[in-house]
């Protein structure tokens, strides 16, 4: 945490387009207006590119590493936004969770005059009116083409946090002190050389050249990213999803229904971080270290932290206006 004489140095219109409210003391709370939904160009370079650098210095320095999350009514109900969610699938890898809404009314099951007027389409069918908010998290850790398709749209949240220092998944351990010894007559046979030509007895799952290189399979692996499954593997093993259930989805009945959420999203407003205690605000930072939220409550995107980032925030915004970067707030 800073010290109060260096967060007071710090020069509020420095940090503009940024505002900060400086009343809060449980963390660090900023504010940036947006135009959600129909964002300008302008806007949404500058926001991508402020993200980006600061995405950077949090890896860096900080050893913080980027969940994204996109509201799933945000991503349903705007067609050109769908369409992009479902071209993007196999890379993003997309997980379905709850929204924890702290003043978002609860789904309550249509009455029987309400499945009349439905029924006689005297009233238009909404699921959501029906169903508990729920948002997707994506497994792909590409963070800038993330947010390049997702900022700006209104149901955008990011999360910073400290990755898990252990491996949550079992590897195939290296086979060690040993040589496979294959008889020549299976080494020289033409089937099978192709298949054996580049095996690596310490990578036995590696996916063989021929097929790698094969014209029919480049296409796949351009989509499925072989690669990169064990690491959305481990990032879907990552222990931070139970602690959001455990926070967020307190009040939630532990029941069948419970066990199958993958995890409890945090869709928060500035007014949430007022009318909560400094406890449970600062259960909320067990979860992440750097909270980012699209809150169409807030007409912009809020941003909370753990510690005070006013500093490195005026450093990133200061570079960017030497740089020819300005934010026009419509």
């Amino acid at each position: 945490m800073l010290k109060s004489e260096e967060i007071l140095r710090v020069d509020s219109k420095a940090l503009l387009p940024w505002r900060w409210a400086e009343s809060l003391h449980s963390c660090s709370l900023f504010w940036i207006p947006v135009n959600l939904g129909s964002i300008p160009r302008s806007q949404r370079e500058w926001l991508l590119e402020f993200f980006s650098r600061l995405s950077a210095h949090l890896f860096e320095v900080n050893g913080l590493q980027a969940e994204h999350f996109m509201h799933m009514q945000i991503v349903d109900e705007d067609e050109q936004l769908r369409k992009a969610f479902l071209n993007a699938m196999m890379k993003d890898s997309p997980m379905l969770g709850r929204c924890w809404l702290p003043r978002g009314k609860q789904p309550i099951p249509a009455s029987d005059q309400e499945v009349e007027l439905l029924a006689s389409k005297k009233k238009k069918f909404r699921a959501y009116d029906y169903a508990h908010p729920q948002a997707w998290w994506f497994l792909g850790r590409d963070a800038d083409a993330l947010r390049g398709r997702y900022l700006g749209y209104g149901g955008f949240t990011a999360f910073f946090l400290k990755p898990d220092e252990e491996e949550n998944l079992a590897t195939i351990p290296p086979i060690t002190n040993s040589q496979i010894i294959l008889p020549k007559f299976i080494r020289n046979d033409p089937g099978l050389k192709v298949l054996l030509e580049d095996f690596d007895p310490q990578k036995p799952n590696q996916i063989p050249s021929f097929i790698r290189n094969h014209r029919a399979m480049k296409q796949v692996f351009s989509l499925l990213e072989p690669d990169k499954i064990k690491e959305k593997n481990n990032a879907l093993a990552a222990p931070f999803r139970d602690l959001t259930k455990e926070i967020f989805g307190a009040g939630l009945p532990h029941d069948l229904e419970y066990e199958g959420i993958l995890f409890v999203l945090p869709k928060l407003a500035s007014q949430d971080f007022f009318a909560h205690t400094d406890e449970q605000i600062r259960s909320w930072f067990k979860v992440f270290d750097v909270y980012i939220n699209e809150s169409h409550e807030d007409e912009g995107i809020i941003m909370a932290c753990k510690d005070n980032l006013a500093p490195l925030i005026v450093s990133i915004v200061e570079k960017m206006r030497f740089e020819g970067y300005r934010y026009w707030e419509g």
